[in-house]
Parts: C-alpha cells; sequence; structure tokens
C-alpha cells in the first residue's frame, strides 16, 4: 500500500498558487489564457533558472507570444512564480 506524505505546513497546491500569480497581474478578462501559460511554465520549472532558462522553457514562452499573449504579462508571471518556488534566487525584490 503506498503511503502519502503529508503536506508541508503553508503549502498550497499548484493549482491554487497559479491562479493567485495569475489574477494578481492580468486584467480578469484574460486570466483563462494566462492560466493555461503559467501552468504549461510551472511545469517545466524543475530547478532554478540559473544560470540560464532551460530550452523546454523557452520554446513555450516563444509558442505563447507567438499565440498573442503579451510578453510583459508573461514576464511578471514568470516572475512570480519563481519567486515564489525559489526565493533565494529571485532577482527582484520589488513590490511585484
Amino acid at each position: 500500500m503506498a503511503s502519502r506524505m503529508p503536506k508541508q505546513p503553508g503549502h498550497r497546491h499548484s493549482g491554487e498558487l497559479l491562479r493567485e500569480v495569475v489574477s494578481a497581474v492580468v486584467p480578469e478578462h484574460d486570466c483563462a489564457q494566462y492560466l493555461t501559460f503559467a501552468r504549461e511554465l510551472y511545469a517545466t520549472f524543475h530547478r532554478p533558472p540559473v544560470p540560464d532558462f532551460d530550452r523546454r522553457t523557452k520554446l513555450l514562452v516563444q509558442k505563447w507570444f507567438v499565440r498573442g499573449l503579451s510578453g510583459h504579462y508573461m514576464w511578471l508571471i514568470g516572475e512570480r512564480l519563481l519567486g515564489r518556488l525559489y526565493p533565494a534566487a529571485s532577482v527582484h525584490k520589488g513590490p511585484y
């Protein structure tokens, strides 16, 4: 029988985290499209982006940019996700 590890205190489900990040930076009427992007982006994060993002992450961002998503919103979503997932590796400590 497989056992489940108890959730860490304060650890939120990734879906909740993604909705929170997207709704903080994207206008409400565009949230669904950017939430799909955020889910796919989150799936590519296996390690902190040091010294650079892996190829899979870059191709994903390119795919969504070509589909018409705003590079600015994608950048804000990525910055917030990285700041939550890898706080020590976060470069920007601003109000975002």
